[in-house]
């Protein structure tokens, strides 16, 4: 009758579809502005034979509003739709984009758990229902990315309780998305206070301390109401702080009691090169000398560490000393280093005194009276000057070890460890009488001087 072209009508129809004025059915299909990418995929030749058209719905406002409101926009924009304006539209789809984004990557750290201070706050169970209730809004915000037109809105297919049911996944997110953050603000400092309480020995104050702290942050944590309160953050951030620069302070006076300072490195180095420690090292090439108690005191010397560089900043970014490593749990626990410096150099008179005794106790005795009579006038004189002064001379040199180490030369050495001789007192069992006790001393004395001369030979404890 109108004499128009089928493509052309199809055109205008398609038209009026995309702008939401008009619905399009076809034998066993309807097309509104929802459906416009299925409509532009079918046969021209189908949709020439379309059997009607329909007054599209009229505005669902109430819905639109309450979309609009969800997505935190103002509802009032619902309005500009219904008017046709793209730009409300264009805002809408922008934050259902964003929030399906949220909601993608809050379920992907749903899947490993939230942990936190070695704990994972939520169980299973919740997070599973947290998982099923971000899916559904998911699922919800995807459905409405295919309203991308204010003609597509006019066809909406919710209605304002629909929308509003899913206020409850929204609120999930955001909640979750605040405890992420939470956590993220406290993770750094529990950290450092996991690692510094592997640091200091278990029975040490501040750990109880350290632990009873972490136990009252994870149960605050794990309650919804507690960690919501707008105090929470401020009070745990301080909480981890105080404990964090009690523990600098702990660590910097349990560091500086087990290293050396300046001033002790340098009586260290004093030490180490003292004439006594020299002139005993210089002994201790006579086979007679107890060898042993003069490395046990060097090792203890050369152990005591110095370390005199850290700083409270330093600690500040790391719980361990990066200069010495210094970790009290594992080191024993150490008296200040400036009193062990003290003892160490009063040890060294002592072993100079006993030392002393001990050569002169046995150049004295008739064992070796013979041998001293049989060196050369030289050395015979180095020798009988030592006796009679009762002191070693003040440089010791070659020549006067050569003459003792020749006087004590008859002399059988009989090292015996402390240990070996325990074990020995111990063989029958213990407790046990004097008799007893004396008889295992005695058996094992023979034994170790079996096929020797008794009077030559010499019994060194190490």
């Amino acid at each position: 009758r109108y004499r128009l072209e089928p493509e052309w009508v199809i055109v205008v129809l398609a038209a009026l579809v995309y702008s939401g004025d008009l619905v399009l059915a076809i034998p066993g299909k309807k097309y509104d502005a929802t459906g416009l990418p299925q409509l532009a995929g079918t046969l021209v030749s189908e949709l020439t034979q379309f059997k009607h058209m329909e007054r599209p719905k009229d505005w669902n406002l109430p819905a639109l509003k309450a979309l609009f409101e969800l997505l935190d926009l103002a509802p009032g924009l619902a309005q500009e739709v219904t008017q046709g304006k793209d730009g409300p539209v264009q805002q809408l789809q922008k934050a259902i984009s964003q929030m399906v984004e949220k909601l993608v990557l809050l379920q992907q750290n749903l899947q490993s758990g939230l942990l936190f201070w070695g704990r994972n706050l939520l169980p299973e169970e919740e997070a599973q229902k947290l998982r099923t209730r971000l899916d559904e809004t998911k699922t919800f915000l995807e459905s409405l990315q295919a309203y991308s037109s204010p003609g597509k809105l006019k066809n909406f297919r919710y209605d304002a309780q629909e929308v509003t049911s899913h206020r409850d996944g929204l609120n999930s997110l955001a909640e979750i998305e605040s405890l992420q953050e939470l956590v993220t603000d406290l993770g750094s400092t529990a950290s450092f206070l996991s690692t510094a309480e592997a640091v200091l020995p278990a029975e040490h104050e501040w750990v109880g301390k350290m632990k009873k702290a972490r136990d009252e942050v994870l149960a605050q944590l794990g309650d919804p109401d507690k960690r919501g309160a707008a105090t929470f953050r401020e009070q745990t951030q301080r909480k981890l702080a105080d404990l964090k620069k009690a523990y600098v302070q702990t660590y910097l006076g349990m560091h500086t009691k087990a290293r050396l300072g300046v001033n002790e490195d340098k009586r260290k180095t004093r030490l180490m090169s003292d004439k006594r420690l020299k002139m005993l090292q210089k002994l201790s090439t006579i086979d007679l000398m107890p060898r042993q108690h003069l490395s046990n005191f060097q090792n203890r010397l050369a152990g005591l560490k110095s370390c005199f560089a850290l700083t409270e900043q330093e600690l500040d970014a790391t719980p361990v000393c990066p200069h010495c490593n210094y970790k009290p749990g594992v080191e024993p626990p150490a008296v200040p280093a400036g009193t062990v410096l003290d003892e160490l150099d009063e040890e060294l008179d002592k072993l100079v005194e006993n030392w002393t005794q001990t050569l002169l106790t046995n150049l004295e005795d008739p064992t070796t009276k013979g041998n001293l009579d049989l060196l050369k006038p030289e050395p015979k004189k180095l020798v009988n000057g030592f006796i009679k002064k009762r002191a070693l001379p003040d440089e010791i040199d070659q020549d006067f070890i050569h003459a003792l180490g020749e006087v004590l030369s008859g002399l059988q050495k009989v090292p015996v460890k402390i240990a070996d001789l325990r074990a020995a007192l111990l063989s029958g069992g213990s407790p046990a009488t004097p008799a007893e006790m004396k008889k295992r001393f005695e058996e094992y004395l023979d034994e170790l001087t079996k096929g020797k001369e008794p009077g030559k030979v010499r019994i060194v404890l190490e």
